[in-house]
């Protein structure tokens, strides 16, 4: 009974250390960990995060970035929804597209799902979002709890099962919540980060929000990628 005592003062005293770390600090070190893989999306638990490879000066795509480069075609995307039904986007439905990687388990999707529902709500009839989970570690019933469900500071977008990581591969995407902006004509436009911070009263560049108010307005928009934040 004892070793369980002190089992447990071990703990609180740890999780008492961590709330007392600068929130900077918590933001930058702590991220989730065990999701993602070298060849995709959350294949093996326990692997360290893809390694982020930094914007160019100009806003262009970097060379060592993977998958799909500026004007790139998505090609279809048809995948299951989350009851099951199959679902293709259509491009050509809305001026522009967003497809971002999401997460039922991993903290930093989570925390951008408000974010992104208030931007899917602001954009509705110019811009359509679509989520796309494809972490091997969840399973579609697990998806379909956590996205299913409304919530007024929830996601609140269609998301579409990505099993296998067919798409992650292809877009080259590696983390959630990583987007992918793309044209009428299904066409790349922007991929990387919704914004500079996790945290949201951090934020100091809404690099999502000025990439599609560019493009809707007609305009080149400063930046065609920024490295995303996510597991």
């Amino acid at each position: 009974m004892k070793y369980a005592i002190a089992v447990i003062l071990a703990i609180a005293s740890l999780v008492g250390a961590w709330f007392l770390l600068p929130s900077g600090i918590q933001d930058e070190c702590c991220e989730w960990v065990g999701l993602i893989a070298p060849d995709g999306v959350s294949e093996v638990a326990g692997v360290e995060h893809e390694k982020t490879i930094a914007a160019a000066e100009d806003g262009s795509i970097p060379a060592a970035v993977p998958g799909l480069r500026l004007n790139d075609p998505a090609g279809e995307v048809a995948l299951p929804a989350l009851d099951g039904a199959s679902r293709r986007v259509d491009f050509a439905a809305t001026p522009l597209t967003v497809l971002v990687f999401v997460s039922c388990d991993c903290p930093t999707s989570k925390i951008y799902e408000e974010r992104l529902g208030k931007l899917a709500a602001e954009f509705e009839g110019r811009v359509q979002f679509v989520g796309l989970a494809s972490s091997a570690q969840e399973t579609r019933d697990e998806l379909a709890a956590h996205f299913g469900r409304t919530d007024p500071k929830g996601l609140n977008i269609p998301v579409l099962h990505d099993e296998g990581n067919v798409l992650a591969d292809r877009f080259g995407a590696r983390v959630a919540t990583e987007t992918f902006v793309f044209d009428r004509e299904g066409r790349l436009q922007y991929r990387g980060a919704v914004d500079n911070a996790r945290n949201p009263l951090r934020v100091t560049n809404q690099y999502l929000r000025g990439v599609l108010e560019a493009l809707l307005a007609g305009r080149q928009p400063q930046w065609r990628y920024q490295p995303a934040n996510g597991c």
